[in-house]
């Protein structure tokens, strides 16, 4: 049988049965502790999906005929109230007024907390206004579907997304007809040419987890991809703090190429 051996010594299969043991022991464990987790995540995911089921739906805009053709860039915030429905008492932004001017850069500042976020979010119609109303070229956003006020609007956001694919994918997205010519002189203009043709496979590289690429060039890219778009309106999330000064300047020098002669909203940070 089994067993230890002669002066403190242990034979070969003791070992191999210790650890078998332990294995039997352990592994019940360790299924334990992963349903636990799947769990937890499986109640996440759950109160995400009941969230999102019982969240209002969006009203019908199908009769909305109205629309913008020659869009200027004017806007108006016209006695603007707005409070979040969660929390209606809580009002956000009070009585606010303002006009921008066509072409005009507008920053938006204040600290954590102030409306900023919210304001751009009144914009663009994920919300709808308390009282007041907004207008962009002496027409209510109300009056305009959801989907025409969204396209109006070119957005870098603090959080640059990129997806799984090319370098080419991601920036033409979802816009048709878009050239070579096209992605070299938006590329160009926010100093991203270098660094796509030092790449193997250029526009086409595949972007992937696995693929190194840095806080600013994915900004970069984020900003390619709004000149592509070519909006008549911008909001830019001024968020820059995480990259090098190099980076930062080329990032600036991309923002302001991309701001020129169009209506922007600046979120600033510091």
């Amino acid at each position: 049988g089994l067993g230890a051996g002669h002066h403190g010594t242990i034979e070969f299969g003791v070992i191999v049965s210790f650890i078998l043991y332990v294995r039997l022991f352990t592994t019940p464990l360790t299924q334990i502790a992963q349903g636990m987790t799947n769990l937890q995540t499986a109640s996440a995911s759950a109160h995400r999906i009941f969230d999102f089921l019982e969240s209002e739906e969006l009203g019908d805009e199908s009769d909305k005929t109205e629309k913008l053709d020659a869009v200027r860039g004017a806007v108006m915030f016209d006695h603007v109230r707005f409070s979040y429905p969660d929390s209606p008492d809580k009002i956000i932004i009070k009585d606010f007024s303002a006009e921008v001017h066509p072409g005009q850069k507008v920053a938006i500042v204040g600290p954590t907390g102030a409306g900023k976020t919210t304001m751009v979010n009144l914009l663009m119609r994920f919300f709808e206004v308390n009282s007041g109303r907004i207008t962009i070229d002496g027409v209510a956003t109300t009056d305009l579907r959801r989907e025409d006020v969204h396209e109006l609007f070119g957005m870098v956001l603090q959080d640059t997304w990129l997806f799984e694919g090319t370098i080419r994918e991601n920036l033409v997205y979802n816009m048709e007809g878009i050239t070579d010519e096209q992605l070299e002189t938006v590329c160009k203009a926010c100093g991203l040419d270098k660094f796509v043709h030092s790449l193997p496979q250029g526009f086409d590289t595949v972007l992937s987890e696995s693929t190194t690429i840095s806080a600013g060039q994915k900004q970069l890219l984020t900003i390619a991809r709004a000149m592509l778009q070519n909006a008549p309106m911008l909001i830019l999330d001024e968020a820059t703090s995480s990259v090098d000064t190099r980076t930062e300047l080329l990032i600036q020098r991309a923002m302001d190429e991309l701001t020129k002669g169009r209506t922007s909203f600046v979120i600033a940070h510091r």
